[in-house]
């Protein structure tokens, strides 16, 4: 008993300390950006992330609290199938977090090798004219 309140203890406090910093890093993205794309995939991760910490906080209340639940039965079963679907919906949210954050930063590399080849072109095409038959210092 004491072990599991040690544990929810534990998970409680990390579920509000994320609660916080994930408050603080969308304030100073809102602050900061201006891209509207960014923008939009900051303010759904915000609601992933914080949907998460919140589950985290009740699954540590239920760790604390579920083996005080011994009657009626099927309140026990429905219970633990309850914390169970919390669960997997916060495994849900950590996936969805993971595919978002990689086809966010997938098109952001897009973009930028796009502009890094239109440079290098651009480049070439200088280097090409400023020589012009003429050799100038390389």
């Amino acid at each position: 008993m004491l072990s599991s309140a040690i544990v929810s203890g534990v998970l409680l406090l990390l579920a509000a300390v994320l609660m916080l910093l994930h408050m603080r890093a969308w304030r100073r993205t809102k602050a900061n950006s201006t891209d509207v794309e960014e923008l939009d995939y900051r303010g759904r991760q915000f609601r992933r992330r914080m949907q998460t910490s919140a589950l985290l906080g009740i699954l540590a209340l239920a760790i604390m609290f579920g083996p005080m639940i011994r009657e009626p039965l099927w309140f026990v079963a429905v219970f633990w199938l309850g914390v169970l679907l919390i669960l997997a919906w916060v495994a849900l949210l950590a996936l969805a977090d993971v595919v978002a954050t990689t086809v966010y930063f997938g098109r952001l590399r897009a973009h930028y090798l796009t502009e890094q080849a239109k440079l290098q072109l651009q480049l070439r095409r200088a280097k090409r004219c400023r020589g012009n038959g003429q050799s100038g210092p390389e």
